[in-house]
């Protein structure tokens, strides 16, 4: 059963989620440094007393628990809509950032927010006026096989960009790759749910069942190299939209180069284009500390 409204929705919450916990595993980051204080037995104070590592297990619980808006979903649609909301986080991280931490929210800043919010709706409303949502019905091999050259392809970007001392170009490939990781936990979930050609909430065969497990690993790697980012100090402002320009990107690609019968339409496309300049202009061109 097609229900494309309740897939927009649990998206939208995955994505608030999603955000709002990286916010708080970003202001909670020093935990680090105040247990390397500890075993160095430095004896000096560390800013924030016990709040920063409470507010990162917060941040951290709601990390790991999001996967449950994807499950939910993808008996619904295809995982390309549910990630396609992604952006939307953004939206609610301004508000927060806004109204909780004081931030100044610039003119550049809203209107990438509008951009997102308009590519959204394109992407939802070209969806809900489709005939016949595309299923899973695709070649498990040459999904492996072109998952795994874009795989090979961003850990070689991460380790020579590592080699690197320019900060950016760090920050692009740690956002890629985690990205792309976390894109795959909601596709997975999807191919695990629908393989076989009954969907459900849970998977109907062993190869299902397969995906679908590997949904959890993929997700807690995406975490992981996330949070290797931040604690090489990455800046999130430039990691968080690389993140978000591929875990909205990649889904529809794999989509249209291995679903059978896929055909991606203008609106679509026109909608990922906001979409991602959206993320680009409220992330990118913010003016920021050092820190930021």
């Amino acid at each position: 059963m097609t229900d494309i409204p309740l897939v927009l929705f649990l998206g939208i919450l995955s994505t608030i989620q999603t955000h709002l916990a990286k916010a708080l595993e970003r202001q909670g980051i020093e935990v680090f440094e105040q247990i390397k204080a500890a075993l160095q037995r430095s004896g000096q104070p560390v800013e924030g007393g016990v709040k920063k590592p409470i507010i990162y297990i917060v941040g951290l619980i709601l990390n790991n628990t999001v996967f449950i808006w994807a499950v939910l979903a993808q008996p619904y649609g295809p995982p390309a809509l549910f990630s396609s909301m992604f952006g939307m986080g953004l939206v609610f991280l301004m508000v927060y950032a806004a109204i909780v931490m004081k931030e100044k929210i610039t003119s550049l800043e809203i209107a990438g927010a509008s951009a997102i919010v308009v590519g959204t709706l394109v992407i939802g409303l070209e969806n809900i006026s489709r005939a016949k949502m595309d299923r899973f019905d695709m070649n498990l091999t040459a999904m492996l096989v072109a998952q795994g050259i874009w795989l090979i392809l961003s850990l070689a970007f991460v380790l020579a960009a590592s080699r690197t001392s320019n900060p950016g170009l760090i920050a692009l490939a740690f956002g890629l790759l985690a990205g792309g990781l976390g894109s795959l936990d909601p596709f997975f979930v999807g191919v695990g749910q629908n393989f076989g050609g009954r969907p459900g909430l849970l998977p109907s065969n062993s190869i299902g069942t397969i995906f679908f497990v590997s949904s959890f690993g993929v997700g807690f790697l995406a975490f992981l190299v996330t949070q290797i980012g931040f604690a090489r100090k990455v800046r999130a402002s430039l990691l968080v939209p690389s993140y978000n320009a591929a875990y909205i990107g990649l889904p529809v690609l794999w989509q249209v180069l291995l679903l059978p019968g896929y055909q991606l339409s203008w609106l679509t496309a026109a909608g990922l284009l906001l979409l991602i300049s959206g993320v680009v202009a409220m992330q990118v061109f913010k003016v920021r500390s050092p820190a930021g």
